[in-house]
This record gives structure tokens, C-alpha cells and sequence, in this order.
């Protein structure tokens, strides 16, 4: 606990399928976390699979399976990218994104990786505590989860 001060780490897992409805419960799944910043300020990370990809970035849904495709579809054919926008909206700032600008640093399917839905967001008061944030690929077979996972470096004195 550097200085007297915690830092603490919030993990979520969001709703699943890309598809107009699901990003519509994904925001409302990430209304409780949102109010974390207001109840307990101070350092803290918001991280997990959020099951979405930010503003400006790119699905490839011809490169979804045929029943995430037939979904994507069914909503519309268009799928509206609000949950990363709620949190940038709400002063956080994408860990990864303000590191590596020119990365896609894709996290799904570790078989084939393509989308990026995982994600590690700090308070933007917090943000110069940054030092490295990475997708770790070269571990060893990936047997826990069909995600690979972030790795991030944040500096706790402060």
C-alpha cells in the first residue's frame, strides 16, 4: 500500500455476442462499475473481458463464426460500440491504447487472434502511472481461457 493509499483492482466479465442488444446490456452491466470512481476515489484499475471493441476500431465479421455472423445480422448489421465509449466518457483512460497507439494488440480467439475485448482502463488522474501494458502471447499453450491476457506495469508510488 504505498503512502497509506490503495490501490485497487476491479475485474469484470461483460455480456457475450456481438450483436446491438448485448452492447446495450454490456452498458448497463457497466453502470455499477462505473459508479466505483464516485464511491471510492482514488487509484484503481478496471479490467476483465469486456466482450466489445472500442470507438474506431475494426470487427471483422466475415472472420466471426456463422452463428456470431447470423447474430450480427439479426441486430441490424451494424453494431453500435457504446461500452468503451461509456468509460472513456467517464474520465478513464484505455491503458493499452495510450501505450501502444499503433498496436491493434488483438486478444480473441487465441487460435486466431482478431478482436481486441479485453481491456485495462485507470482513472485519467492516474494515468502517468503507466509503464507498460502488453498482450502476452508467447506464453506457453493457452489451456485457461481462449483469451490471451494483458500484462501491465503501473507505478504505485505517488
Amino acid at each position: 500500500m504505498p503512502h497509506g493509499r490503495a490501490w485497487r483492482t476491479y475485474g469484470v466479465h461483460l455480456a457475450a455476442v456481438h450483436a446491438a442488444w448485448t452492447e446495450r446490456r454490456r452498458v448497463y452491466e457497466l453502470g455499477a462499475r462505473l459508479a466505483i470512481r464516485r464511491r471510492q476515489p482514488g487509484p484503481h484499475a478496471l479490467m476483465g473481458d469486456f466482450n466489445t471493441i472500442a470507438p474506431g476500431e475494426v470487427l471483422d465479421v466475415e472472420r466471426l463464426p456463422g452463428r456470431l455472423r447470423a447474430l450480427v445480422w439479426l441486430s441490424g448489421g451494424r453494431i453500435r460500440w457504446h461500452t468503451i465509449q461509456a468509460i472513456l466518457d467517464n474520465g478513464y483512460v484505455d491503458a493499452y491504447r495510450r501505450l501502444q497507439p499503433d498496436l491493434v494488440g488483438s486478444t480473441f480467439p487465441t487460435w486466431d487472434p482478431h478482436v481486441r475485448l479485453d481491456y485495462l482502463f485507470v482513472p485519467g488522474d492516474y494515468a502517468a502511472n503507466l509503464r507498460s501494458c502488453s498482450v502476452v502471447t508467447n506464453a506457453p499453450a493457452p489451456a485457461a481461457s481462449d483469451h490471451f491476457p494483458l500484462l501491465a506495469d503501473l507505478d504505485l508510488d505517488f
